[in-house]
């Protein structure tokens, strides 16, 4: 069965292996889920009306009802639109909180973590993303671009070759040895110093320094 943690965005740890087991055995019976997750069936239950009521589940009528999972591509993708929203509200009331002089930097190590990064930044931005991306991070943040393209003018180059979900945002094309940078909105900056799978070693950082650099980088002939 696979091993699938959702906790971190909102499920519990039964509604996480309940998940696991759909994704295993396809639309079913909340009996035949208990048998295989080994729970009392009104734990099982109650796991997958949870897993309903979020999304990542749906019932089809009909008695005994059967349960599918919902498309992990499609469960990725509005669990980034749900964070992005709420980040968005974060940042409003940051902002009106007042936004610290001291710039910053963190290191970020490993695909998951750079893909879940630039769809936090990317999502937020308001005027302008500038950038060179290699195509599979462009894959695993699409949300974030859809969301940035309302109101943000994208200026981004791929290395590879882009998804044909992305043929709608008008991105440019980049050279392999070419340098893996982000700015968004002139004030916050993502440079990937080892793009080599699994590593990618990156850093975020709102430092002016840093964005000088790094417009100056992309915006070279």
């Amino acid at each position: 069965m696979p091993s699938v943690d959702l906790t971190p965005f909102g499920f519990t740890a039964t509604e996480s292996r309940v998940y696991g087991a759909l994704l295993e055995l396809g639309p079913t019976t909340g009996y035949a889920v208990a048998r295989a997750t080994r729970l009392a069936r009104a734990n099982a239950y109650g796991a997958l009306d949870g897993l309903v009521t979020r999304g990542a589940a749906a019932q089809a009528p009909g008695r005994p009802a059967r349960y599918r999972p919902t498309d992990p591509d499609a469960l990725l993708a509005e669990l980034a639109a749900r964070q992005g929203e709420a980040l968005d509200h974060l940042s409003q009331a940051l902002t009106r909180a007042g936004r610290s002089a001291e710039p910053e930097t963190r290191a970020v190590k490993g695909l998951r973590a750079l893909a879940t990064l630039v769809l936090h930044v990317v999502a937020r931005a308001e005027r302008r993303v500038q950038g060179v991306l290699p195509a599979e991070l462009v894959r695993q943040t699409l949300p974030a671009w859809r969301r940035a393209a309302e109101r943000a003018r994208l200026e981004v180059r791929v290395v590879g070759a882009p998804p044909p979900e992305a043929a709608s945002l008008g991105f440019g094309s980049a050279e392999p040895l070419t340098s893996i940078v982000l700015l968004i909105d002139d004030r916050q900056t993502v440079a990937v110093a080892d793009t080599e799978p699994p590593t990618y070693e990156a850093l975020w950082s709102s430092h002016p320094a840093l964005a000088t650099l790094a417009r100056a980088l992309l915006e070279r002939p």
